[in-house]
């Protein structure tokens, strides 16, 4: 099912090709085997208009310097954006995930300087769904396993 209003990508409102768009619109009231060449036609307007936004070298769509590492959760956050709602939801689950090795991250380098007081202020600040704090709970367990072995 197509959503009623998907947002355009970034490199769509770039490359938007106004003739391209009318020409779709046609599409429908035209014969088949004219509306299938007008099809084509009109991606191949857009694709035209998107080899242009590349050629254009002041343009940097999100563009990653040599050894930068993306950004997973605004990448996946961008993505969610137009998934469906079975998909959205294990993009939602995997960035709880993200968030909750994120904590066990802080909280193992916290320990390592055994400044527990501060961890205990700086979690009272953040809040957590219940699936987080069920992740979280898991990899202490797990911690506490590998450290009495």
């Amino acid at each position: 099912m197509i959503p009623s209003s998907i947002p355009l990508t970034e490199i769509d409102s770039r490359s938007y090709c106004g003739p391209a768009q009318m020409l779709k619109a046609a599409i429908p009231y035209m014969a088949p085997e004219v509306g299938r060449a007008a099809a084509l036609c009109a991606r191949i307007l857009e694709l035209k208009k998107t080899m242009s936004v590349f050629d254009d070298e002041n343009v940097s769509i999100c563009s990653l310097k040599p050894g930068q590492r993306p950004d997973m959760e605004e990448l996946l956050t961008d993505i969610k954006k137009y998934c469906s709602e079975p998909e959205a939801e294990q993009i939602d689950n995997f960035l709880n995930m993200l968030a909750a090795v994120k904590l066990y991250n802080q909280y193992t380098e916290l320990t390592k300087n055994s400044d527990l007081s501060h961890l205990m202020n700086q979690m009272k600040n953040v809040s957590i769904t219940p699936e987080q704090l069920q992740m979280f709970q898991a990899l202490m367990q797990a911690q506490n396993g590998k450290s009495s072995q």
